[in-house]
């Protein structure tokens, strides 16, 4: 949660599902209770104009093809990764 006035602000949820009320674009969470529940998705990270890169992503797609064209020399130099 992102949202300062939300009481839960700074809770890490984790979500379940998504879903509209009253046309409002939602997640489904599961509460720190263990119950669920429904915030708006403006009210987290990923509604935010820059959320924070997902869990896992090291770089970008941008990122990737600049490595990709970093390391194209070395692959067709036929260098060995050493492993």
């Amino acid at each position: 949660m992102t949202a300062p006035v939300h009481p839960l602000c700074g809770e890490r949820l984790m979500v379940e599902g998504r879903r509209r009320v009253g046309g409002v674009p939602c997640l489904i969470v599961r509460l720190p209770d263990g119950t669920p529940g429904t915030v708006e998705v403006q009210a987290t990270s990923a509604g935010s104009a820059d959320p924070e890169p997902a869990a896992g992503a090291l770089l970008s797609v941008e990122g990737a093809r600049r490595l990709r064209r970093l390391l194209a020399p070395r692959a067709e130099a036929g260098e060995s990764s050493g492993t």
